[in-house]
């Protein structure tokens, strides 16, 4: 086959590391092709010997933008001889969903959030095309809030890539290790719907009964100036570090004792895979995805939204109960090599792709 993984750009979060696995794990016996407004994790791409073609970014919705666009993906799937179009965001979906009225190809969608806009937009770009769901929660989200077809829609979990070459580990993580920290994180883009502020809040409460307990927030984004606000209003300098982007996730972890995830919206969030391959419980918020790989009391904790005294106490939790801690220590590894492995994830698209050559709507 000759696949064409598309989507809007290569930036550092969980779509992208969607892309670089499957195109990693489809290479051997087919031709990949990857299409984005390009990003820093496009260097993976390079690494990894899959070429990468660059459209504009897609936000820009300017007819200009949008007929430079078309023109680049057509040209592509037909100098490539492209059999599957593996889309990944809605409007570079859209874009192919137009072209296959002129092109004999196959137009695959993942849709990797519970998403709550653009109703009428996702009913016109997704309706009558094979979709793949990450989780469950985003399955369910689609048929109910967009009254999408459940029948043209499959559920194929994500997984995460456990190893990684550059072992270069941040100066401040080492520092609170050595001297003897519980280290509490978050990785994410430091937007609103991530609950970064709250990982603050959290922060705050902890750090008021346990002074051994750190917290390290990994990622960058729009938010990043109202969190250093916060953290000077709580003065907490000394137990709130920001460490920046950094793509060798899985080597830092091996400093982390314990990941937070505090978001509001998700779909199958990679970074709790990422902790439970290190055997890193995870306290997330009891969300869509989310609550499809957290077992409450069993890898982790379920919280609600926003419910900072409950994160904190759990957290206190598992720091002051050592085989409580270790127990779920066990548990994530386990659940991540039943569950979330590289080879159930590329075995299921394989399958998923063989079907779709035969696929009807």
């Amino acid at each position: 086959m000759n696949i064409l993984y598309i989507s809007n750009v290569m930036e550092f979060g969980g779509v992208e590391k969607c892309i670089i696995q499957l195109s990693n794990g489809f290479k051997k016996d087919n031709k990949v092709i990857v299409c984005t407004a390009g990003g820093p994790l496009t260097k993976e791409l390079a690494e990894i010997n899959i070429p990468h073609y660059t459209i504009l970014n897609t936000d820009s919705k300017g007819p200009r933008t949008i007929i430079k666009n078309l023109n680049i993906i057509y040209k592509i799937i037909k100098d490539e001889n492209i059999d599957i179009v593996h889309s990944h965001h809605r409007m570079t979906t859209l874009y192919c969903k137009f072209l296959s009225r002129f092109m004999k190809f196959k137009l695959i969608h993942t849709q990797h959030l519970c998403i709550e806009d653009k109703v009428k937009f996702t009913k016109f770009a997704l309706g009558n095309i094979p979709i793949i769901t990450v989780s469950d929660g985003a399955k369910k989200n689609l048929i109910t809030k967009y009254g999408l077809d459940g029948k043209n829609i499959t559920t194929i979990y994500n997984t995460v890539e456990t190893k990684n070459s550059n072992y270069t580990i941040d100066d401040k993580l080492i520092e609170l290790k050595n001297n003897g920290n519980f280290i509490v994180s978050q990785i994410s883009r430091l937007v609103d719907y991530k609950g970064v502020l709250d990982f603050v809040e959290i922060a705050n409460k902890v750090c008021k009964i346990e002074k051994n307990i750190k917290f390290v927030l990994i990622g960058s984004g729009p938010e990043r100036d109202n969190i250093i606000k916060l953290i000077r209003k709580y003065n907490l300098d000394d137990n709130v570090f920001l460490l920046g982007n950094k793509d060798n996730i899985i080597n830092q972890l091996k400093y982390i004792d314990l990941v937070l995830l505090c978001s509001y919206i998700e779909g199958l969030p990679l970074v709790p895979l990422e902790a439970f391959s290190q055997g890193i419980p995870v306290i997330g918020t009891n969300i869509g995805g989310t609550n499809e790989e957290i077992i409450d009391n069993v890898n982790g904790f379920l919280v609600e939204k926003r419910d900072v005294d409950t994160f904190a106490k759990k957290i206190i939790e598992l720091y002051r109960n050592k085989e409580v801690y270790i127990k779920q220590k066990e548990n994530s590894i386990a659940i991540f090599n039943s569950k979330f492995n590289k080879k159930m994830y590329i075995d299921n698209h394989k399958k998923y792709y063989n079907n779709i050559q035969n696929y009807e709507v």
